[in-house]
């Protein structure tokens, strides 16, 4: 009777073996990503570990499902040992090509901030830059590739442990035929049923998602709990945000009113030029209070109206420039362009403009397709998209990302000589970006400082002071809006209170126009991202009706406010506190800036705060997530 429970034995071992990596991932996943979890003890990283099992087992037992279900057909595998070879080899890829994912994330994640989600499939299978960028990865993170081929020589070598130790018997006692197969159908069914919960994550009424991390631990300890392939598996299940109902529909507009009408304001025909730095956190600019690795952007801010506390909406480039230019964040996994709602109607600065009569242009010195910021440049309503194809001249290719800023920016200056005025031209810089190359001729030129991007920072400021230096020349410069700011702020910083909490979003937001010298000065009302679509169109004067989250900087706004969306938490800062909630569950709330290192939790010591914070993000979860899903993000 032995044989008869051999094949669940053999599965027991194989669950325990795939445990043990994941305990193993999560250990070097801890210590490669140490400085990030700041406070985190042994016995807290063991309680954490813990309580990984949950999301380990679900992705377990997603992933296996099939082998499981070969292995335990209710057929004589005793006697098919080829059939036994082939589920055998399908258990070793099929988890060896998963724990590519995971592992991956020991180096992607300083990037992110977060276990890896559905979008980093579509990063994978999308036309651009990541294929290029594979061999440089591989070798700046060796650690990643060298420990993914050692888990593949552990999972066969020990798989054929677990196999020799749990031998499938080759004859049978024919009177014992009926018995095996009634027994096969039984296991295949409790398995099953044992499958199902698993994947589930216990008997609750809804299945665990990313979020129900932050039930056990704080928010940047969430990571730990969890595991890449489960992160992904459940954020591709969710494709679409559902519905929420919190107020009637028509009292939303007294917290939130996306329906933007200015006026009062004299009309102008200003250029708008928008200018996006790659990972220029706040921190390295002269309002950050720290050393500055800008000197021409330093010069600039001392002639232009420039916002000292703004964040940005996202972590990740394809969340931050959508923010910028259509005035709507990526609350949610990916970013929205490239999830479900995609192809949705956007209200933007381009198609915004281009209907008063504007030209309109988006520069990207990187390969076309990365990000599909092509495809959104698109739907935003853009003319033009110039790329590395376009710019055409390989020699000033960086190797990993695309063309030197220095080069693209001086194309990006010829490019506008070349637009019928009034145009809304963007560029978006790239150089400061992982793995923080400049050419070869300016090593050693700029400022190092501590960390490798401050250089790349220092090459980028003196690629834009070139581009002003050639710009200032031409007789569109003085008519002309320039508008700076960040993609997002950078994965590497050198002071700790830039790595949690809302230090990770600081950015500048910088309006500088050279013929209007009222714009002037140092505000320090809160800003964000979302908020330069609707602030260039009051600045313009333009008085029709538009769809925008944000709020003019020109407008006394009953409400300030930041949004975003990280790890499965929104985080809602206003009137001096930082919200932050799972879904609409509040889990912290902090006074900021007093508190800036999240010592002192006051969700129940100040209830009235939290109430009021907590109406205002339902009332904006409520907007979104209902505009999205009825594509109403835009003035009917």
């Amino acid at each position: 009777m032995r044989q008869i429970f051999t094949p669940v034995r053999r599965l027991v071992l194989q669950i325990i073996l795939l445990l043990c990596c994941y305990f193993l991932s999560r250990c070097f996943f801890t210590l490669v990503n140490i400085k990030h979890f700041g406070g985190l003890s042994f016995s807290g990283f063991l309680e954490l570990a813990f309580y990984g099992i949950r999301y380990d087992l679900s992705a377990i037992f997603a992933v296996n499902g099939l082998y499981m279900l070969l292995f335990l057909l209710p057929v004589p595998i005793w006697k098919m040992p080829r059939w036994e070879k082939f589920t055998q080899w399908l258990f070793v890829i099929v988890n060896g090509l998963t724990f590519g994912f995971e592992l991956s994330d020991w180096a992607y994640y300083p990037f992110n901030f977060k276990r890896s989600t559905a979008d980093v499939l579509n990063m994978v299978g999308r036309k651009g830059d990541f294929w290029s960028l594979l061999p440089r990865f591989l070798v700046d993170y060796w650690y990643v590739p060298l420990a993914w081929v050692g888990l593949w020589f552990v999972l066969i070598k020990l798989n054929k442990k677990i196999v020799k130790k749990t031998p499938l018997e080759k004859s049978f006692d024919l009177s014992m035929y009926w018995i095996m197969g009634l027994w096969q159908f039984v296991r295949l069914i409790l398995f099953a049923g044992i499958a199902v919960v698993a994947i589930r994550g216990g008997f609750q009424y809804v299945p665990i998602g990313v979020r129900n991390a932050v039930q056990v631990t704080e928010s940047k300890y969430a990571p730990i709990v969890l595991n890449t392939p489960f992160s992904i598996i459940t954020t591709f299940q969710n494709d679409k945000l559902p519905d929420v109902h919190f107020f009637p529909d028509q009292e939303l507009s007294k917290y939130i009113d996306p329906i933007k009408q200015y006026g009062g304001r004299p009309v102008q025909q200003k250029n708008v030029v928008l200018i996006i730095l790659e990972s220029f956190s706040k921190e390295f600019t002269g309002i950050g209070g720290h050393t500055s690795y800008t000197p021409f952007l330093d010069s600039i801010m001392q002639h232009s109206l420039v916002c000292v506390n703004a964040y940005a909406n996202g972590l990740h480039s394809a969340e931050g420039v959508p923010a910028v230019i259509s005035g709507v964040p990526s609350l949610m996994d990916e970013s929205i362009t490239t999830s479900v709602y995609g192809a949705n109607r956007l209200t933007a600065l381009p198609n915004t403009l281009h209907e008063i009569g504007y030209n309109t242009a988006f520069y990207h010195g990187g390969t076309n397709g990365t990000m599909s910021f092509d495809v959104f440049c698109a739907a935003a309503g853009y003319e033009k998209y110039y790329g590395r194809s376009e710019y055409n001249n390989e020699k000033d290719y960086d190797g990993n990302w695309g063309i030197w800023d220095e080069p693209f920016l001086q194309y990006f200056e010829r490019g506008i000589n070349k637009m019928k005025p009034p145009f809304m031209a963007t560029v978006f810089t790239l150089s400061s970006h992982p793995p923080f190359n400049i050419p070869a001729q300016y090593k050693n030129v700029f400022l190092k400082g501590s960390i490798p991007i401050h250089q790349c920072i220092g090459y980028t400021d003196m690629a834009l002071r070139k581009f002003f230096e050639a710009a200032a020349k031409e007789p569109w410069y003085n008519n002309t809006l320039f508008v700076f700011t960040a993609d997002h702020c950078s994965p590497t910083t050198a002071f700790s209170d830039h790595q949690k909490g809302m230090g990770q979003y600081e950015i500048p937001i910088i309006f500088y126009a050279p013929g209007d010298s009222s714009l002037r000065g140092h505000i320090d009302t809160l800003t964000q991202q979302i908020d330069i679509f609707p602030s260039v169109m009051d600045y313009l004067g333009y008085d029709k009706k538009f769809f925008a989250y944000g709020n003019s900087i020109f407008r006394p706004a009953q409400h300030r406010y930041t949004i975003n969306f990280i790890d499965g938490v929104y985080q809602w800062l206003s009137d001096g506190y930082l919200l932050q909630s799972v879904e609409t569950n509040p889990t912290a709330l902090y006074e900021l800036p007093q508190d800036s290192l999240y010592q002192n939790n006051q969700l129940h010591a100040n209830q009235a705060m939290t109430q009021h914070q907590l109406d205002y993000l339902k009332a904006f979860i409520q907007s979104y997530r209902n505009g999205l899903n009825r594509n109403q993000l835009w003035v009917q």
